[in-house]
């Protein structure tokens, strides 16, 4: 697949329940996926310049977002990269935890991309432990950040949710592909996250993804998309 033109290739990794949820109404750390699922994840993490989730993802599970192998780390290392991805968290308000484990890991560098909606006081704090863009306005300009993480040289952005987030780089083209675990488990609830939310679109505008493998360990089923 050619890499788009000015901007990284953006790719998504979930998993998910048989009904479709990526996590209880609670939206609490979901633990269904298994450890195959987690060695794959660390395995596409480490082929990322960076990983970006929302702020709604930070505030459900505050953590760092590493690559756990350190064969994976020397791979990356040895490769001219750091050995871990640029930590991205995008949050209009700053209504995350800046003091909780994600802002304290010392092992990834951090970039924060807010707005000026977010008080002073919090885009200071987050400056001490994080780069800090601020965008002017209300709402963070997608199609702008991702041409400026291009311009800093990432080249694979990894979108890690949650659905909010990631519905809004489907409705502006920006995902390339997807990788989905597929877990034996039903969750339920109508409030439950999905991994793309938003707003939905029309049945005109649905986005074409091709199949380029599927593979079955244990319980579970490893789908990796293209956008067609």
């Amino acid at each position: 697949m050619n890499r788009p033109s000015g901007r990284p290739r953006c790719f998504l990794n979930v998993a998910m329940s048989l009904d479709g949820k990526i996590a209880s109404s609670a939206r609490e750390l979901p633990t269904f996926p298994s450890q195959a699922d987690r060695r794959a994840m660390d395995r596409i993490r480490a082929r990322a310049d960076a990983v970006l989730i929302g702020a709604g993802t930070l505030r459900a599970a505050d953590y760092p977002l590493r690559v756990r192998s350190a064969a994976l780390r020397r791979l990356r290392v040895a490769s001219g990269k750091p050995a871990q991805p640029l930590n991205i968290v995008l949050s209009s308000t700053l209504r995350v935890p800046l003091d909780g484990r994600f802002f304290l890991d010392s092992e990834a560098r951090r970039l924060v991309v807010t707005t000026t909606r977010a008080p002073a006081r919090k885009r200071e704090a987050a400056g001490l432990r994080s780069e800090v863009l601020v965008w002017k306005g209300a709402k963070i300009d997608l199609r702008r950040l991702v041409r400026e993480l291009y311009r800093r040289g990432i080249r694979n952005l990894l979108l890690e949710g949650g659905g909010a987030t990631n519905f809004e780089f489907f409705r502006l083209g920006l995902v390339d592909e997807i990788y989905m675990t597929l877990c034996p488990v039903v969750i339920g609830g109508a409030s439950s996250p999905t991994p793309v939310d938003g707003a939905g679109f029309s049945p005109r505008d649905f986005l074409r993804f091709s199949p380029i493998r599927v593979k079955r360990v244990g319980g579970e089923l490893f789908l990796h998309y293209r956008r067609s």
